[in-house]
This record gives structure tokens, sequence and C-alpha cells, in this order.
């Protein structure tokens, strides 16, 4: 047996790197399509991880129990499959047991303990993933929570969030606002958003599956790939408006997550840099200072669309445009220049760079 290899399926995105097509929210067709491929690539890797579990583990009950379970799922029809894999826990799950798997294949560990635990919680992990299906029937926006959360969700989380330990979440509770009050407030910013963007709205809940309220967060708006299809609010917004801002932030770096899970932007042998943020002098690497610049392009498309609010709301959000764009012509010579880019990353960014030399010379001929 050889260790597993997650392949991407980069041929199928060249075609919509685009600038015409690149942001997907406006083009729903390759928006499904992104998601399809993304669904089909974490499916095989299922298929691949149940095989080597299989063959690996032989005359065991938990092996006969994960087995009879994923047989379940491959059961199940397409559509039905892509919310099973696309659970936010399921993909942790995937990553952990992938990762055990490979460490007993390469002989890194002769040692099955850590793989036969998560074949052991593989049981109630579907139970979990089957009642929140059953929740999400009702709701028409992705679920606010803070600290009900699932239990491989607050094992990937840290060091962005550590989740406390029960005795903690008391005191925890009487910071910030409430829970409900919370709600409040990111519902009326997401209808804000419905008006602003229709389409980004109509496809904010396909890739953010959970939205963690944690007011003792260190940040203002969080996630990784690492638990893709959940984001981290701590909702040290001053307005509605920047609350709109840091939800369609989030949905920005979801969709950049989808993209890179079938499609490497970086090259991993590529030379080592840091940057600075150009909006806040915070250092990244090319990933993160990559990251940011995607996101920042996705805000002002956003604030470009904010139209008809109070004079005092528009004012500040063509300020915020304005700041957003200068950091963009800042970066994008730092990008140009890098040698660590991908033949597809190089794609990407050229259409980022065409979107942003559209945006400034939209916004030069009209300021405000």
């Amino acid at each position: 047996m050889g260790e597993m290899s997650q392949e991407p399926l980069e041929p199928q995105t060249k075609t919509w790197l685009q600038r015409d097509v690149l942001f997907f929210a406006d083009h729903g067709h390759l928006f499904d399509q992104l998601l399809e491929t993304v669904s089909q690539q974490r499916y095989a890797t299922f298929l691949v991880l149940y095989a080597e579990i299989v063959q690996m583990l032989t005359e065991s009950p938990d092996r006969d129990s994960f087995s009879r379970d994923a047989l379940r799922i491959m059961a199940l029809s397409a559509q039905e499959r892509h919310a099973w894999v696309g659970d936010p826990a399921f993909q942790i799950w995937i990553g952990l047991a992938f990762k055990a798997t490979n460490a007993l294949l390469r002989n890194l560990t002769q040692d099955q303990g850590e793989l036969i635990q998560l074949l052991q919680g593989f049981p109630a992990l579907l139970q979990r993933i089957e009642a929140r299906q059953s929740d999400s029937n009702t709701q028409s926006q992705p679920p606010i929570r803070r600290f009900e959360i699932d239990p491989l969700i607050a094992l990937a989380t840290p060091p962005s969030y550590e989740f406390p330990i029960e005795a903690s979440k008391t005191q925890l509770e009487r910071t910030g606002y409430s829970l409900a009050f919370f709600t409040d407030v990111a519902t009326l910013a997401l209808q804000r958003i419905a008006q602003t963007w229709p389409a980004c709205h109509a496809r904010f809940g396909q890739l953010v599956q959970l939205i963690c309220y944690l007011p003792d967060g260190g940040f203002r708006s969080c996630s990784a790939s690492r638990y893709t299809g959940v984001i981290l609010i701590a909702a040290k917004d001053q307005s509605i408006l920047d609350v709109e801002e840091s939800l369609v932030h989030e949905w920005a770096h979801q969709l950049l997550y989808h993209i890179v899970e079938i499609c490497p932007i970086i090259d991993d042998e590529g030379p080592e840099a840091s940057f600075k943020l150009p909006w806040s002098s915070q250092e990244r690497d090319l990933y993160g200072y990559f990251h940011a610049f995607f996101v920042y392009v996705f805000l002002v498309k956003y604030l470009e669309r904010v139209q008809q609010r109070a004079h005092n709301e528009q004012l500040c959000a063509q300020r915020r445009m304005a700041f957003i764009l200068d950091g963009l012509k800042k970066a994008l010579p730092d990008l140009l220049a890098s040698q660590g880019f991908t033949p597809m990353g190089k794609t990407l960014l050229a259409c980022l760079e065409q979107e942003l030399r559209a945006l400034d010379i939209n916004h030069a001929a009209h300021p405000g």
C-alpha cells in the first residue's frame, strides 16, 4: 500500500477564470459548476479513504461499522451526497482520517489507535449531521451559534479561537451582546446584502453553513480552510454596514477556499516571502496576501453597489471603497513580481488585475 493523495481537478477550472465570469455570484451556472466539482472531489477522497481503511483494518468491528455507514452514504443520490460530504464537520473528519491513514501507510506509526477512535466516532457524527439537516429545512439563513457547535468544528478552530470548557461558558455568555440580539443584527445585515447584491445573498448559504458569534474572539471576523463552511464573528463592528462588510468578506474567503481546493494557486516549491498588508501593516505569507487581495476586490464590488442609503452611510461606503482601492493598487505590484504562483494562480491573478484596473478606471471617472 502506498500513500494516498488528493489530485486537484485543475484543468476543469481554466474556463472559469476569466475576468467577466470570475465573480461567480453573478453567474449562477458557473457557481453551481464550481460547487459540483468541489463536491465530486470531496466524494472521491472519501471513496479512496474508505477503500484504504477497509483494506488496512481486517477483522475489525470498527471497520465493519464504518463500512456499513459509508455504504449507506454511497447509496444516496448525488444531491443527497453533496449535502453530507459538504458538511463542515464531515470535511474535518475526512481530513483527520486521511492524515491518520496516511501515517499508517507511510509507516510513520504502527499505532492504529487514532484511526480507530475516528471510526468509533463516525456513527455519532452522522447522527449530528442528520439532525442539522432536519433543522436546516426550516431555516432561511445559516444558523448562528455561540457554543452549541459540533465538537469536530471546535477541535479545528484553534488557534483562530479556542472554544471554552463547560465551566467557563456561563461567564463568557455575559460578554458582548446576547445571541438573540446579534442574530437580529446579522439577519438585518443579510437582508441588506440581499437588497444590495442579490446574487451574492442568494449564494451566501451555499458557502457559509454556520456563523459562530464569539464576542470574546481576538478578531473582527475570521475563517480558515481547515474548517471551511464556518465563519467566526466577534461583532466588533461599528455599524450595520460594517457587519455587511464582515459577512461579504468571509463569504469571499469561502469562495476562494473552494477554488483552491480544486485548483492550487501557490507553488509549494516556490520562494518563501513575507508581505505587509497595505490596509493594516500586518504581515502575511504569499497565500495570505493573495487571499486578502482577492477578498478586498470583492468588497469593492460590494461597496460600489451600496446605493440609496442615508447620506452618512453612503459617504462611509465611498470612503471605505477608496481606502480599499488604494491598498489594492499598492499590493498589486508585489503580487505581480512574486514567483510563488502556480500557472493557475497566475491566471487568477491576471483576472484580478484586469478587474482592479476596470474598477479603478470606473471610480476615477465617477468619484462618488
